[in-house]
């Protein structure tokens, strides 16, 4: 069964002036995508659900339980700003894209442009990127939980949260991730995938 705009806007209820800004994300990714490869082509034909439901699932967790109202974000390894260009258009604070890839960083700032989103974009490696003050990381498709913990050391403070999206090895990314670092985990069943999960990992501490 297909997902489109509309099944999108009512599994979110965002209004339609953000579903507007995110059609027209999606209509400059699909554009781009013939040029650049910005998400796996299979699975343009379920963008909606794949790619955007998935994303903005995350603002709205973090909308309900975080204790931040408008949290500045950072997130790692944008590829085609999933899940960050998403919440920025949603309006969950301000993002930081973090990606190295030029082309791929020529496209998101194309849309920042376009949207006039407040939103950064760091052309640059994770572990070459300065720290700065932020509440919430997260990262989708990047690599396994105790390595995004590694790379988002150097920004954990106290009070900053991770939210991840993650798929059917948590579990053992998470034992795994375990050994090195202690943390509070709690779990969200995902809403566009019936094998993933929202993680939300706080007091992230490296364990002596």
């Amino acid at each position: 069964m297909s997902f489109g705009p509309d099944d999108f806007l009512h599994a979110t209820g965002v209004s339609r002036e953000t579903l507007e800004k995110l059609q027209c994300y999606a209509d400059h990714l699909v554009k781009w995508q013939r040029r650049i490869n910005l998400v796996g082509p299979e699975t343009l034909g379920d963008l909606w659900r794949r790619h955007m439901l998935d994303s903005a699932q995350l603002a709205g967790l973090v909308q309900k339980h975080s204790v931040f109202s408008a949290p500045a974000w950072l997130d790692l390894g944008s590829g085609a700003g999933f899940p960050g260009l998403v919440i920025a258009i949603w309006g969950g604070g301000r993002v930081h894209l973090v990606e190295s890839r030029e082309k791929k960083c020529a496209f998101l700032r194309h849309i920042v442009r376009e949207l006039a989103l407040e939103t950064d974009v760091h052309q640059r490696r994770i572990e070459n990127l300065s720290a700065f003050p932020v509440d919430i990381i997260t990262a989708r498709a990047l690599a396994p939980i105790d390595r995004l913990i590694e790379y988002a050391a150097p920004f954990l403070q106290k009070g900053t949260e991770m939210w991840l999206l993650k798929g059917q090895d948590v579990e053992e990314e998470l034992t795994k991730a375990t050994i090195c670092w202690n943390m509070q985990v709690e779990r969200y069943e995902s809403r566009s995938d019936p094998s993933g999960v929202v993680l939300r990992l706080r007091n992230i501490r490296a364990r002596p």
